[in-house]
């Protein structure tokens, strides 16, 4: 079972539709994929159309429940998240085990091929929850120069897991959103595994309405747009994660 977190602490820059469309890429390759949304925004569950759910991601990281999960299509399931999750993160900052809670309630799970986790915006306590308890990352960045700084942030707040708590924890690849055919869009594609000293997928999700139109709809891209560039671009990137 792979667990993968999708992390960048800027908000905006495609974090949960990579988690959402991602996971039903996968699903539609047949694999079996758990969704896991750990952001108290909890725009990942609204996009999947669960929302005021009877428990959520809160109860476990609070109350060390079992994961409550939703199935929402075919392979694909997910654990939704709330408002209350703010409450949550305030609270188990001062919890000694506070950081492992995710890694705990993830230990009972076995069926599943794949485990994506939408991180928040930031590199708080979830954030670390999620890293704790995954074995690979994504980083999804945005065709900007300011996203580069920000990618060392994030390297440093890995290497400073693995070194003090001796975890292993893999840069699977970064992802570039919002792409479009500008020469600072190419350039920035171009150069970024040189910058960054890490795998560039070579699938880029190219800026479309699509994704702005399947969210509103509480769709995927494949359920509503099954032949569009959004749609195969997410599909692309299911096949090169295999």
């Amino acid at each position: 079972m792979r667990i993968i977190a999708i992390i960048n602490h800027k908000g905006g820059v495609g974090k949960t539709t990579t988690t959402h469309n991602l996971g039903k890429a996968l699903s539609l390759l047949g694999k079996k994929v758990l969704l896991i949304d750990i952001d108290p925004q909890a725009n990942l569950s609204v996009a999947c159309g669960v929302e005021n759910p009877e428990k959520s991601i809160a109860n476990s990281l609070l109350d060390n429940d079992a994961l409550s999960v939703i199935n929402i299509d075919k392979n694909l399931d997910l654990v939704p998240a709330t408002l209350e999750l703010s409450e949550v993160e305030f609270k188990i900052q001062t919890n000694v085990t506070g950081t492992h809670k995710l890694k705990k309630a993830l230990s009972k799970v076995k069926d599943f091929d794949f485990v994506l986790i939408d991180c928040p915006p930031s590199l708080g306590i979830l954030t670390t929850n999620a890293l704790m308890a995954c074995s690979e990352v994504i980083i999804v960045m945005q065709p900007q120069y300011f996203s580069v700084l920000g990618l060392k942030t994030i390297k440093t707040l890995i290497t400073t897991l693995q070194e003090d708590l001796g975890i292993n924890i893999k840069i699977t690849g970064i992802l570039a959103t919002q792409t479009n055919n500008t020469i600072i869009s190419k350039n920035f594609v171009q150069d970024l595994a040189e910058a960054s000293g890490e795998r560039v997928f070579e699938t880029n999700i190219r800026q479309t309405v699509t994704f702005q139109e399947a969210s509103a709809l509480q769709k995927d891209v494949f359920a509503y747009a099954a032949e569009s560039k959004a749609s195969e671009d997410y599909l692309n990137l299911a096949k090169e994660l295999l």
